[in-house]
Parts: C-alpha cells; structure tokens; sequence
C-alpha cells in the first residue's frame, strides 16, 4: 500500500519518518515539498529568510526521540529551564522552574530552518521514503479505490491514502473541497531574533499586554526569540518604528529582566487567526497539523497539537496496513477523526479563550485574570496542574 504527504514541512517531514519507522518498509511513503530546504545557507538563514521557531513540551521532544530523532534535534534545540507569567502593568507573576520538579528542563526551542534542512538529510537516506522536492500537485484524481496524482513535472503517483500536511492554507485539501472556520483575532504578530545584555540561561518569558502576549524565548548563542502581538490597527506605526524607537518600546514593555535590549533583529509580521477545518477527513484524504487546525501563539500550543496529529495517524495508519485493512478506506480515517476530536477542540477552547482574557479591557476580566495569576502562583495545587499541562503528552 501506499500513501502521499502533500507537504514537506516541520508535519509532512515528521510524519514521513515516523511512518517509515512504524511500517518497517511495508509501506510505501511519498513526500511532496514544493521549497526545498537547501536554498539558504543555515548560518545567514536568521537574515535571508524570516526566522522560525517552535516551543516544543517535554513530552512531544521525548516522543521524537523515540523515532531516533535525538541526533537532529540536539543540533536545533534549546533547553527552557524556567518560565515566567507575567501581566504588563501587574504585580502579579507565575515561575516555574525545571528545579523545583526534579527535572532538566521544561521544554524545548526548536530553529525550524536548521531542524528541516538536516531533517530532509535523514529523509533522503531512507530507502522507504521517497522525496518529491521541489515539486507541486499538477492535478488530483480521487477515484473509489485510489488517488491519482499527477506532479508538476508530470511524474505520476498513485496511492491509498493523501495527507494534507501543507500548512493553513492548505492546497490539497482546498482542491478536495475542504472547508474551514475562521477567525480574525485582529493582531498581528511581530517575530524577530533580539540579543541581550543578560544570558536568558534558558528562561523564556510571557508577558499579556494591552493589546496581546509577548513571548521571548531562548535559543542557541544567548539569542532569544521575539513574539510581540499587537492589534492590527498598530502594524502601520509600529512597522515605521526603526531599530532605536522599536528596542526602546520593546524595553518598556518587556522590563529588563535580560538587561538592555541591544539588537534587534529583521523584523516580520504575521496576521493572526484561528482556523479549523470543519472535518480532519474527507474520501481517501486526513489533515494534520495547521491544515486541520491554526492557533494563536499565546499559549505555544499549535505545532504540540499537530505533533499528537501525526503520532495518532501513524499509529492508526500502522495498524490498518498489518490487519490487512484499506489504509484510505472511511472506517480508518473516521478513528483518526473520532480519535483527535477532543484533544482538537479542548486546546483551541483553552487557546481562544486564553486570548480573549487576557485582551479584554473590561474591569471584571482584569480582576479575574489578575486572581487567576495570584492564585497559581500561591496554590500549590494549581501549579502542579499547570506544570502537568505543560509537560504532560497526552493524545486523546
């Protein structure tokens, strides 16, 4: 049997070598990647290209490990030792320390353009997954037994299963007719790689500011990651703001917990949403990842809950191939949608409702959210709860 992965990113990539690892060979797996990941150098990638990055939990980085991952991800990844919860204009604030649980570490920073370039050298070394890079879909036959795919350079590929692992704007699955829910949180997010006068010693910080969160996150070389979200009415002003005027506004609001804020770095703005497709399946075809759903990055859940997305399929995909069953047939894919409905809809609903909290002016919403802070902060109890969802690795 076969199955296409119509993406080659961070999902597609994964879900391709977790697959090959599950199926032993048995079955037959097709990457398709329209960008190449070798078109950069990887140490000019932070200036050439926009720079990417995912806070990935403690849990989902044990379960790559588990797929022999651990060479590639120790050369990408930064260990978060302590994070800290914050409100602009507050006192109150939530630490958590690695320390205080018997632990190494909370989490982990991924450099996803690293990560992906050495990533796509494991691929290649695998015989049991072949590598479509660079390529598109030319055209999609869905037929009752099969899928018909025909690339950009004409080669021909039929399969059992297509997945859609190509991002929120999905190409394979808007040519299927899948459709979605979309919401404008009318924000926009502000990334960037910052350097500081104080080591960030793998903190990483969250900070709910008037307009949104501000995330700053530690990576390799005592870099940090910016996420800074603001509305959308502030992109015009804050996008005519040079070097100097943006690192004295960046340093009012985030505090000089690192010291002086000394360089910032390109900076990109993304438009934030929430997207979720009205169904993870359609006729020989399953989404994962931001093609099922897109989040908000307050809460740096969005790649964790694509990630139990493809540990659930492969899982549900390896079990169809050895009972002999039709890895595309509707009975399978239903598991897989019955499987991730909760684990979807319980993290947006924490997600959504984390953003509409925390950028709501009202005086009864700053009072709620600012005893939510004291209260964790105090309770012994609710922080083990927020700690446990934070670390924990749960698929269902």
């Amino acid at each position: 049997m076969s199955i296409v992965i119509n993406g080659g990113g961070m999902t597609g990539a994964i879900l391709a070598l977790m697959l090959s690892k599950l199926t032993k060979g048995d079955l037959e797996i097709s990457l398709i990647e329209q960008h190449s990941p070798y078109c950069y150098d990887t140490k000019l990638s932070s200036n050439a290209y926009p720079p990417h990055v995912i806070a990935l939990s403690r849990g989902a980085y044990f379960e790559l490990i588990r797929i022999n991952m651990a060479p590639i991800l120790s050369s990408c990844s930064t260990i978060i030792k302590q994070v800290e919860v914050s409100e602009y204009h507050r006192l109150n604030k939530i630490f958590i320390d690695a320390q205080d649980y018997q632990l190494s570490e909370l989490g982990y920073v991924i450099e996803l353009n690293i990560f992906r370039k050495k990533l796509f050298d494991f691929l290649y070394n695998k015989s049991t997954v072949t590598v479509y890079c660079p390529a598109t879909l030319k055209k999609i036959k869905r037929e009752k037994k099969n899928n018909i795919i025909v690339l950009n350079n004409d080669h021909r590929i039929v399969s059992k299963l297509m997945v859609a692992a190509d991002g929120a704007d999905s190409t394979l699955a808007a040519n299927c007719g899948m459709q979605w829910f979309r919401w404008n949180y009318q924000q926009i997010a502000v990334v960037s790689i910052i350097t500081t006068e104080i080591p960030h010693f793998g903190r990483a910080f969250e900070k709910f500011t008037e307009y949104g969160p501000l995330a700053i996150l530690p990576m390799a070389n005592d870099f940090s990651f910016l996420i800074w979200c603001i509305s959308d009415k502030q992109k015009k002003e804050v996008s005519t703001w040079n070097k100097d005027k943006f690192s004295q506004e960046l340093q009012n609001v985030f505090g000089w917990k690192l010291g002086k804020i000394l360089n910032i770095g390109k900076r990109y703005f993304y438009d934030l949403w929430l997207t979720r497709a009205n169904s993870h399946i359609s006729h020989r075809l399953a989404l994962v990842g931001n093609a099922a759903q897109n989040l908000h990055p307050i809460a740096g859940q969005g790649f964790n809950l694509g990630l139990r997305d493809i540990v659930v399929l492969s899982k549900i995909v390896t079990q169809a191939l050895y009972q002999n069953l039709d890895i595309g047939d509707y009975s399978v894919l239903n598991r897989y949608q019955n499987h991730r409905y909760l684990d979807q809809r319980r993290t947006i609903k924490i997600t959504d409702g984390l953003v509409r909290l925390f950028s709501n002016h009202y005086l009864p919403c700053i009072i709620a959210r600012n005893m939510g802070l004291f209260f964790v902060n105090y309770s012994a109890f609710l922080r083990r709860l927020l700690v446990s969802a934070i670390l924990n690795w749960k698929t269902n």
